[in-house]
């Protein structure tokens, strides 16, 4: 498993970080350059590169952590404390949402991948410009065809994603 995901993340290395993104508790790195993908009739502009993650993960910066996980199920910083309605799933009212903006208008699409490091479970811990560096950590023991930690695809091929799960890698 280390060696397969080890030659797939090869191709992080010198993308730049265009944008993080998020439906739900998925989210989506988009890496490298701008180009028009046409989907379901509309074209638009996204990145070619997609990593997308479903299990633990941080972005740090030497010793603090900029966002991580766990962010999008705590309210944003100035949510009201007698609004018991928090629905951290709704976009803009969580932590995550707030500080991926935050970090994204701060490096301005300036952050290159210089290396990426891999365990045998799965892990990513990738290396970034500006001591920047983003770890993915499975965390499940689950094995079913369902789970997945995480995939990186390219959108410009339509080729298969590279999916790395509790059964192993798998392209599909």
């Amino acid at each position: 498993m280390r060696e397969a995901i080890i030659n797939e993340t090869e191709k992080l290395k010198g993308l730049k970080l265009r944008d993080v993104t998020r439906a739900a508790n998925l989210i989506s790195f988009g890496l490298g350059e701008t180009i028009s993908i046409t989907r379901r009739g509309q074209t638009e502009e996204s990145p070619e590169f997609a990593l997308h993650i479903q299990c633990t993960w941080r972005l740090s910066n030497d010793s603090k952590i900029v966002v991580a996980s766990q962010d999008l199920f705590v309210p944003r910083a100035d949510w009201p404390e007698e609004d018991e309605d928090f629905e951290w799933h709704v976009a803009g009212n969580n932590r995550f949402d707030e500080r991926i903006t935050e970090f994204l208008k701060a490096v301005d699409g300036n952050l290159v991948i210089e290396e990426v490091q891999v365990d045998g479970l799965g892990g990513l811990k990738i290396l970034m410009s500006n001591s920047f560096v983003l770890e993915v950590f499975p965390d499940s023991s689950d094995e079913s065809e369902d789970w997945e930690f995480w995939r990186f695809f390219n959108r410009r091929k339509n080729s298969p994603h590279f999916v790395v799960s509790g059964k192993g890698v798998d392209y599909v």
